[in-house]
């Protein structure tokens, strides 16, 4: 099973909530890692604090579901679930949706 690397960006909410939850994350094969990179802008050098996710290529059946479920458990909003690039967005719209439609009486 390989790595792939994704860069995100997302909120400083959304990041301080990955973090700490980087143990559960891991048990879905995701890993976390705080990256600063430089970009210059308009002739300014600018440090931007990003997050990376190491996803495992092949997570286990089931998995990207419950993992987007548990991110919306976490309260993190869908558009940022989006920003995490977990695959593709029509995928994780579909779990997020479905599941709400499920859930009203």
């Amino acid at each position: 099973m390989g790595l792939r690397d994704e860069r995100c960006w997302v909120n400083e909410e959304t990041k301080k909530t990955l973090l700490d939850h980087a143990k559960e994350l891991s048990e879905f094969g995701i890993g976390l890692e705080e990256s600063q990179t430089l970009q210059k802008s308009f002739g300014d050098a600018l440090a931007v604090a990003g997050l990376v996710l190491q996803i495992a290529e092949s997570i286990r059946p089931g998995g990207l579901r419950a993992l987007v479920l548990f991110l919306r458990d976490l309260a993190i909003p869908e558009e940022e679930i989006l920003r995490l690039r977990l695959d593709e967005p029509e995928q994780i719209l579909t779990y997020c949706r479905r599941e709400k439609e499920a859930e009203k009486p």
